[in-house]
Formats: structure tokens, sequence, C-alpha cells
């Protein structure tokens, strides 16, 4: 390995480490793709989503024919990567992600990677980085905005002292109402991507913590394509000051299931996934 941010030591790591997806729509693909041309030894890729003709304008990984053949968009995703690096063990797993599933599907992750387009999700993910100390990256994109923020539990801010509740419905953009620009999504998508082999290659030692080992000063990055800027805003004091009762006080309320609406607006879809606490039979 001839970068020398990375190395052989940082390449073993690498190969070594296992990462989390969370969401194969268009920053997973970028994402899912990055992380196997790394040479990460497993890479799990969750979504329950099949692919519909809609993705094709963002969504890299997939194809027509996918959409003939109604396949899930993890199988696709792995299907694919699988002819680009045999040696990376990929885990597509067609799955809702909730409260009661996310443990397991994270176990043994080195990190977590946010490719998801809703706030719930972000949320319960930002809980569950919280109870077992794997850190995540938050990413999100709408119109020919993005922006990312890396969260190393208890070391530095977590979605909640950034946001203490999700914006309310109607109160931020979404890829429904503003649309989102494909460029937009593989600048920041690539960011990420650099960001989580930078993390994975540095990986924690003895005397440091993750966060020290890599180099990685805490902040807000933002970029708009559009107009071709792109700043960074420090969040290091935030923990400290925001009194975050996740953070400070414990409180995991999507973890517990005591917070969440249990429906989800479907990006670009027209339509609404509702998630009842308990199976439900319908006659249809």
């Amino acid at each position: 390995m001839l970068f020398s941010g990375i190395g052989t030591e940082g390449q073993r790591r690498i190969c070594e480490a296992t990462v989390t997806l969370i969401g194969s729509g268009a920053l997973g693909c970028v994402l899912a793709d990055s992380m196997v041309r790394a040479g990460v030894g497993t890479v799990r890729i969750v979504d329950r989503d099949f692919v519909e003709l809609s993705n094709l304008q963002r969504q890299v990984l997939f194809t027509e024919q996918d959409v003939r053949d109604h396949l899930p968009k993890a199988v696709c995703a792995a299907n694919r990567l699988r002819q680009v690096n045999s040696q990376v063990r990929i885990d597509p797993i067609v799955v809702n992600v909730d409260f009661r599933n996310i443990r397991s599907l994270v176990s043994g992750s080195n990190l977590i990677l946010d490719g998801t387009d809703n706030f719930e999700v972000r949320y319960l993910i930002n809980d569950t980085s919280l109870e077992t100390r794997i850190p995540w990256i938050f990413t999100g994109c709408t119109g020919s905005h993005g922006q990312m923020m890396p969260v190393f539990p208890h070391e530095t801010a977590c979605l909640r002292c950034l946001m203490p509740d999700p914006p309310p419905p109607g109160a931020t953009e979404t890829c429904d109402t503003a649309g989102v620009l494909g460029p937009a999504i593989g600048a920041i998508a690539s960011l990420q991507a650099a960001l989580a082999v930078r993390i994975l290659a540095a990986g924690p030692t003895a005397d440091a913590s993750i966060a020290s080992a890599a180099g990685i000063s805490p902040s807000l990055t933002m970029l708009d394509v559009w107009d071709g800027t792109c700043r960074r805003i420090d969040v290091a004091g935030l923990r400290e000051r925001a009194a975050c009762p996740a953070c400070h006080q414990g409180e995991r309320l999507w973890l517990s299931g005591s917070r969440g609406s249990g429906s989800q607006v479907l990006c670009g879809r027209n339509a609404v996934q509702i998630s009842p606490p308990e199976p439900v039979r319908l006659s249809l």
C-alpha cells in the first residue's frame, strides 16, 4: 500500500474489519462500492427495498435488468460487488431495520455507515452506537446539499448533541420535496467513504481512542455541489455544552422502542411505510 495515510499495517486492519451499511439506496451504493474496492474484510448491506426504475437516476449499482428481475437492493448490490472483489465477504440482509433487530445487525462491526434517507433510523443508529460503543458516520443528502459527521460514542458529539430531536415533518427538505442531484450523492458519500477508510486503517490503540488514533477532529462537514462550496463546523466541544440526554444520562428512546412514529415516508415513491409494533394479519 503506497498511500502513506494507510500503509501496510493500515491495509491489514481494513482487511480484518467488518462494516455494517444501513441502506443501499443512493448513498449506500457509493459506500458499498467504496468499501468493497478498499478491501474491507466483511461488508454487511442491510436494506428492505427492491430495485425500481426510479432508482436508476442516482443508485449506481443497479440496472434495468435488476428492475425486471424484481430483486432486493441488498442482493443486487452484493451480486455486483462480488464480481469486483471476490476476497471480500459481502452479506446482503433483506430486512426492515428497527429497535428489535438492530443490535444483532451491527454485532461485531467496527463501524456503522449511514446510507439511509430518514431521521428515525438515524436516531436509532445513534442510540445503538452509544449502547454498543461502535462508531458510526451520519450522512444525508437532498437537492445539491450534503452533510456528514462522524460519531465516536462517549468521545465526541452524537447526533442528539447536534439535533436533540428529529426535525418535524415539513421542517426540512427531503428528496420528495427537493429532489436529489446525483453528483451531490457521489460527493458526500465519497467523503464518508474516505473517512471510513481512515477510521478502519487507524483502529484503536492501547493508549488512544479511535478518533485520536485516526487523527480526526470531530466536525460537521457541509457541501453544496451546485455552487461548489464546502465548509466544516467544529463540534469538538458540543458534547459537553449540549448536556445530551443520550450521552450523559444513558437515554435510549429509539433503541427502547419508546420513540418512533412507526411510519416512514418512502423517498421518491409517494408512499408511506407503516410498521406496527406487533405483527398483524390483514385480509385484503
